[in-house]
């Protein structure tokens, strides 16, 4: 059962304890991502120069002293969350939150040029995959003029732009109490657990005011069409999305349940048996539900030759239209839920795994005991909510996004 305290400063602390497990899990939350973004790819930069020393060590200081105590220490951004993770023995945590809160509060960001050209090659070199090439398409449509729109393309467009002192002030500015979770998972106990979160992160600025900050909720009011031509691939790449509510709104684990049953649960889903068994369209073809706070994206995709493009579509539509005019049987719908509730279970094996979790409801404000919660939720899901939510959502305002050679893109 997970504890919730303050530190002195307000910042919120979960912890659990996980008896008889070696290595402890800290996930540090700044709730500050792509969303904060005033140029695309800000954050990006930040979370690959947080470890590139501090006023106390250089990088390669820093990253002795992390081998030396065999820490596995990870920072990553995403549209609504900068978050910096640390995984050590239990008997170094001293030592892993010394080096933790020096990383967080003193980083310096240097190698600033070469963490940004490091950054763009790493893009470049995904953006080979023609898959990726097509989702970003998608992504930078379906969020146009929306920082969720932020993608690969529009990083690689802005981020010459980008200078240290917009790094250091984005992220500083979003370094206060109220606005981060820690969260804990391992066999400390609970006092201790107190008095080092008190003497490594209670320095950290507690604002008189909250930071606010408005951003419109993104939204999709029209259908689009957006297309790559790319003469050298042997499949044609076909994404289609909609925007749909973020983790807040009560819909989210009917989506979840909808997701699971048309392209989310592998061999058993609609869209592999229909698409892939019967019609022999495509190796891969799935659905996904991307849950962000502000906004969800529910995107289906396939890999297909070029000549069966409409074909793909086609199949798309009825299989969405089946689940908007029908009930899903009694056994799918049970069988989708067990295999959500199977992958929940399988990620939750590791203290890394459960720490990330805990702290992310809490950040989100559902708080951490929704972890527990949203299993129930899920469990109570109907035929009737899972018809209602693929009537309400995968409506007529969706983005398609293709790859392909340019004779069959100019046919469509």
């Amino acid at each position: 059962m997970e504890k919730l305290f303050n530190l002195s400063n307000g910042l919120k602390i979960v912890y659990q304890k996980s008896l008889n497990t070696p290595r402890t899990a800290i996930n540090f939350f700044i709730k500050s991502g792509v969303i904060d973004e005033k140029k695309a790819g800000e954050t990006s930069i930040i979370t690959k120069l947080l470890l590139q020393g501090t006023k106390n060590f250089s990088a390669k200081e820093l990253a002795d002293k992390i081998d030396f105590y065999a820490i596995d220490f990870i920072t990553d951004v995403k549209q609504d969350y900068i978050k910096i993770k640390a995984v050590f023995l239990n008997d170094d945590i001293e030592n892993a939150l010394a080096i933790m809160s020096d990383v967080i509060l003193n980083s310096t960001f240097e190698n600033f040029e070469k963490e940004v050209n490091k950054l763009k090659g790493e893009i470049l070199s995904d953006l080979d995959s023609a898959k990726t090439k097509a989702f970003d398409n998608l992504v930078k449509t379906l969020y146009e003029n929306h920082p969720y729109g932020n993608s690969y393309t529009k990083v690689l467009e802005e981020i010459d732009s980008i200078s240290k002192e917009d790094i250091k002030e984005l992220y500083f500015s979003n370094l206060y109490a109220q606005n981060i979770v820690i969260s804990i998972v391992g066999d400390i106990e609970e006092s201790e657990i107190y008095n080092l979160m008190e003497k490594y992160f209670s320095q950290i600025p507690h604002l008189a005011e909250k930071k606010q900050t408005k951003i419109d909720i993104p939204c999709l009011n029209t259908r689009r069409i957006t297309s790559i031509k790319k003469d050298d691939v042997a499949q044609a790449q076909i994404l289609k999305a909609w925007i749909v509510p973020g983790i807040k709104n009560a819909d989210i684990p009917a989506l979840m349940v909808l997701n699971s049953i048309l392209g989310g649960c592998g061999l058993s889903s609609r869209l592999f048996l229909e698409l892939r068994e019967k019609r022999g369209l495509a190796y891969v073809v799935r659905s996904s539900l991307d849950v962000m706070e502000d906004a969800s994206t529910f995107w289906l995709y396939i890999a297909t030759e070029p000549k069966n493009i409409k074909t793909a579509l086609s199949g798309f539509a009825d299989e969405v239209n089946k689940l908007r005019n029908c009930f899903v049987s009694e056994e799918e719908l049970k069988s989708a839920k067990n295999n959500i509730l199977g992958k929940r279970a399988f990620l939750h094996e590791t203290n890394a795994q459960r720490s990330h979790y805990l702290g992310y409801y809490e950040l989100t404000g559902l708080g951490a005991s929704y972890d527990k919660e949203i299993e129930n939720k899920i469990l109570v899901v109907s035929k009737e909510d899972v018809k209602n939510v693929a009537q309400k959502y995968l409506n007529d305002n969706y983005v398609i996004s293709l790859l392909a050679p340019s004779k069959f893109i100019e046919k469509e």
